[in-house]
């Protein structure tokens, strides 16, 4: 009874491999009786194996040529306790590079304070061409400055003023910092100052930035991405720390796997 049933399932169950073989066995029956008909009819069916190929080619092409994409998460702390998180992010299309940071602010200092801020760049095969940064405090806009690319020199805006800096090529800027170590780097371009500050080395792995308004920031560094960073503000103090961290796994790593690792 058994072997019956598996039979009859058998024979309900044509494989995928067999309709290329019954449309064959038509195509032949169908030439005897109409041959300029089936002519034309496999011609049809040429074009459209053609186009089918075409179609899986630029599904593979999709499927491989996905950007790559690094996320980091902080929390941001004041006297121990968390007012806030910021989010890193990088993608990579092409020769293009795009960052984005993004934070959120609330606590009390004297009043409720609530801030919210956003910093973006493109780069373009290792220089920048474009980058924002964006500033709310309770509801009001405090800062709104770009910079861009142009021809050989950078336009930068502040509010509705414009002028030309001659500070080409900008290749390595304040968002630069979250995702990579400033190893040998002794300059870098502040978005919200719009020109080249000082990095300084304080040891291993960590490195300062003094700003024009006297106010600075220290960086620190494992795993080649930014674990924390001590804000030092002649108002208050405060510090970004490293939460989580979603990065691609590198093709060269010898894994020879493409994925995300993920670190806590």
């Amino acid at each position: 009874m058994i072997k019956r049933a598996l039979i009859k399932f058998s024979l309900t169950i044509k494989p995928p491999c067999m309709i290329p073989t019954i449309i064959y066995l038509l195509l032949r029956r169908y030439r005897r009786t109409n041959p300029e008909k089936a002519k034309r009819l496999m011609m049809i069916l040429r074009k459209a194996n053609r186009l089918l190929f075409l179609f899986i080619l630029l599904l593979l092409a999709s499927l491989f040529a996905f950007p790559q994409h690094t996320r980091l998460e902080y929390s941001i702390k004041r006297k121990g306790s968390e007012i806030g998180t910021m989010s890193f992010s990088q993608y990579y299309s092409g020769s293009k590079t795009m960052f984005k940071v993004e934070s959120e602010i609330k606590t009390r200092f004297i009043f409720i304070i609530t801030a919210k801020a956003l910093e973006e760049a493109v780069y373009e095969n290792g220089i920048m061409i474009w980058s924002t940064i964006y500033q709310k405090m309770n509801g009001n806009e405090r800062v709104n400055k770009k910079t861009k690319l142009n021809g050989k020199n950078y336009i930068v805006t502040k509010g509705l003023e414009s002028e030309t800096i001659n500070d080409y090529p900008i290749c390595f800027n304040m968002v630069c910092l979250y995702i990579k170590e400033p190893l040998n780097s002794l300059k870098i371009y502040s978005d919200n100052f719009q020109q080249f500050l000082d990095i300084q080395k304080m040891g291993d792995h960590h490195y300062k930035i003094i700003f024009p308004d006297g106010n600075y920031n220290e960086y620190y560094y494992g795993n080649g991405l930014c674990s924390k960073v001590d804000v030092h503000h002649r108002l208050y103090r405060s510090s970004f720390e490293l939460k989580k961290s979603t990065t691609p796994l590198c093709p060269s790593s010898g894994s020879g796997e493409r994925g995300f690792r993920v670190l806590m």
